[in-house]
């Protein structure tokens, strides 16, 4: 069987980071890109970049279809959903269709409906990390009714791929949702070493947030916070009303640290601490089944 020949929609650098490496194994990559900047006619830079990394440019989504077997959707989030459907409506029966964006479940989908139809094959490919820090190696999380054969293909390459299933739409949930720790985590560390800035404190507070978690797990830690939530939810949202306080006084407006306060008032707000206090003994699983069990029985 001979190599796939490989299409990006969109060059930017999830785009030219994989077109690197991919070219490096021998195979041959072609770019379609309109975005607000680079789009046909290209600009000089953006045409010496893409040959400098062997990639040939075209000037439609239409052409580069007619000259790929794989084509890689990698585009801005809010462009995603329209590109997928182009994409769809033009490929080749037979064609795989490998969907890098964040895009949501929902969109996802839609887009494996219409590319299915049209007698492609459909990936829900995600990257779980940066490719500024992984390279062309970072983890692949990946489902849809292509996604074994995606991996099959782009395994022996050095591609990172893990198969979540047939259904697209389910790596993308694991994704957003990871996306709510990693992102919230990037915006609570801004705000407290924003903070911390203005009161002349930055290393000590750096010390302090980096030196309980430097020296414990990350599971271990999520599982503390599962766990101890159900009992402690409610003081934690008063302590952090007073770190809102703090963080006004000192001229930041606390916007992570009410939210803070929001989701932990919200768990207070099941009314299970009673029920928990009364247990000998539970892990994280049973706390999370007994919130979920409870929204579940909540009207609206």
């Amino acid at each position: 069987m001979s190599a796939p020949v490989i299409g990006f929609v969109g060059f930017g650098e999830a785009a030219r980071c994989f077109a690197r490496h991919l070219g490096a194994q021998g195979l041959r990559v072609q770019a379609f890109c309109a975005g607000s900047t680079n789009r046909p006619p290209y600009p000089d830079d953006f045409r010496n970049e893409a040959a400098a990394l062997g990639v040939t440019l075209r000037d439609s989504l239409e052409e580069l279809l007619a000259a790929v077997d794989v084509v890689i959707s990698a585009v801005v989030v809010a462009a995603a959903p329209a590109v997928g459907q182009a994409i769809a409506t033009a490929l080749r029966p037979g064609m795989l269709v490998v969907d890098i964006n964040a895009a949501t479940p929902r969109a996802k989908q839609d887009v494996a409906v219409t590319v299915n139809l049209r007698g492609g094959a459909y990936v829900d490919a995600n990257l779980m990390g940066a490719v500024g820090l992984y390279g062309a190696g970072v983890p692949l999380y990946c489902s849809g009714d292509g996604a074994a054969r995606f991996a099959a293909l782009f395994s022996p390459l050095g591609l990172t791929i893990e198969v979540a299933g047939d259904s697209p739409g389910t790596a993308a949930a694991v994704k957003m949702l990871r996306s709510v720790v990693t992102k919230g985590i990037e915006a609570l560390v801004v705000e407290a070493m924003t903070a911390a800035s203005l009161a002349g404190v930055r290393q000590e507070a750096l010390a302090g947030i980096c030196g309980p978690m430097d020296a414990t797990r990350f599971s271990d830690f999520v599982e503390m916070c599962l766990r101890t939530d159900v009992l402690h939810a409610g003081r934690r949202a008063v302590e952090m009303d007073g770190v809102a306080d703090c963080l006004r006084e000192l001229g930041l407006e606390p916007l992570m640290t009410e939210a803070t306060a929001a989701r932990l008032r919200a768990s207070a707000a099941l009314d299970l601490r009673a029920a928990f206090l009364a247990r000998p003994g539970y892990d994280a699983d049973a706390v999370l089944d007994a919130y979920a069990a409870r929204l579940a029985a909540t009207p609206g």
